[in-house]
């Protein structure tokens, strides 16, 4: 990208309406953006893929706003939580460098975040840049994390009372984890929250059988979960 490009990008953020689809792609971008073959350091010992498989390539973040075109959803889904008094409570699970944390401590800065990754390795050796461009204003609480084993106590311990307002899901994208990590955060949603989850077409299904008490919206590779 060039300099007047990457100024004019900056200015549109600036510019835009903090929340917005605009804002939220420039947001993603000013802490990094796209980022492809992150090294697989650490993986579940339940992960189903071959060694090969998981040694070949790697892992790509920063890209639900403006690679994947969730950003018109993402600001429509959170623009109730937009200038709320309330105390939000912020969890994401497969953070890999942080850039979505990043994102979520600018636009709710007075919120509780939580970070959850089977490897933090990656956030925690980007987090001084992450800081450099302004984010962390309430330092995130991470924790390891593996989204094939059922979490709800540990969850629950770390959580102490509190109830998540805001959910991500981009984590392994596979129905098997969504489903063993939804089912692990249940019980810790707030009475109003809204849950997305990231990079997979098919889940939502198996969500709307199995979970007659919420709303499930699809948008294609995006499912958002709401409270009735």
């Amino acid at each position: 990208m060039s300099y007047y490009s990457q100024k004019i990008k900056s200015y549109v953020y600036m510019k835009s309406s903090i929340g917005s689809p605009m804002w939220l792609i420039g947001c993603e971008m000013k802490y990094g953006g796209i980022v492809r073959n992150v090294t697989r350091r650490k993986v579940s010992h339940l992960d189903p893929r071959a060694e090969i498989d998981i040694k070949k390539g790697g892992m790509t973040g920063g890209d639900r706003m403006k690679h994947h075109g969730y950003a018109k959803t993402y600001a429509k889904f959170l623009k109730p939580y937009i200038n709320s008094s309330d105390s939000l409570v912020i969890a994401e699970f497969g953070i890999l460098k942080g850039t979505g944390l990043a994102m979520w401590s600018e636009l709710f800065p007075t919120s509780k975040i939580f970070g959850f990754d089977i490897d933090l390795s990656h956030i925690n050796e980007n987090m001084d840049y992450l800081i450099s461009r302004g984010a962390f204003n309430n330092a995130p609480i991470l924790h390891e994390f593996d989204q094939f084993l059922n979490n709800e106590k540990i969850l629950s311990d770390i959580l102490d009372h509190h109830k998540i307002n805001i959910c991500i899901d981009d984590g392994f994208h596979s129905d098997e984890s969504i489903l063993m990590t939804f089912e692990s955060v249940r019980n810790v949603l707030s009475d109003s929250f809204v849950y997305f989850i990231e990079d997979n077409k098919t889940v939502y299904k198996k969500i709307i059988q199995k979970y007659q008490d919420v709303k499930v919206f699809s948008f294609d590779e995006l499912t958002v979960v709401t409270s009735a």
